[in-house]
């Protein structure tokens, strides 16, 4: 039988761990034919928040040997997301959570965006290859959008909230229908846009259980 001690340093441990996890918000296309950031680095459990701009943008991974052709497998794509505003944010965002520390790659399938640089990567292994990457992009012939709808993560609502760095959450979440983004898109009515640095994403209860399971085994 397993000490009090014990169950209460599993439970600490994994409240630790799904606490520490960040929601970083990625700006796309808000100034011009970019990611913002574009070269990010995350943790396992950080959550890709991204936040679509004027005119109509997608984000789809990719690899580096084609930075404009979809991933076959374990990839993502939030489909299309037009804004008739500048300077002005989507009412949904799409999020995606990290769940490796292997160089992941993205880009914009929209026209010809990748080509002229709207690429993106999560944990890099140096800069060079990012800009390598990048440079590759650029003599890709053909900007590839993936068939079907939005696959890999999630569609959602959100409104922007004061916050900084570290906690607080960077946007209030509804989960919207199956399909939103993928062609006509809301445009956003309000002026809302991702607040700089990363918001805390809240406790896992399931992480929770599992860590006391696993104590009392």
């Amino acid at each position: 039988m397993p000490s009090l001690t014990n169950i209460l340093l599993a439970a600490t441990l994994a409240l630790s761990s799904v606490c520490s996890a960040k929601t970083i918000p990625v700006k796309v296309g808000e100034s011009g034919l970019t990611f913002s950031p574009e070269n990010i680095k995350a943790d396992v459990g950080d959550v890709l928040e991204f936040w679509f701009y004027a005119h109509n943008h997608s984000v789809v991974t990719s690899t580096a040997a084609k930075p404009c052709d979809p991933k076959t497998e374990n990839g993502f794509f939030s489909g299309f997301f037009p804004v008739a505003q500048t300077g002005v944010a989507s009412d949904n965002v799409f999020r995606v959570t990290v769940n490796s520390t292997t160089p992941l790659w993205f880009y914009c399938s929209q026209g010809k965006h990748c080509q002229a640089g709207m690429v993106g990567a999560v944990n890099a292994k140096t800069t060079d290859d990012f800009d390598k990457f990048k440079t590759a992009a650029k003599a890709a012939t053909s900007n590839v959008t993936p068939a079907g709808g939005v696959f890999g993560g999630s569609v959602a609502k959100a409104s922007s909230s004061s916050g900084s760095s570290g906690s607080g959450s960077s946007s209030t979440l509804v989960p919207v229908p199956s399909g939103t983004g993928t062609g006509s898109g809301a445009h956003s009515t309000a002026s809302g846009s991702p607040v700089s640095g990363a918001g805390a994403v809240g406790v896992s209860f399931g992480v929770l259980a599992a860590a006391l399971g696993f104590a009392l085994a």
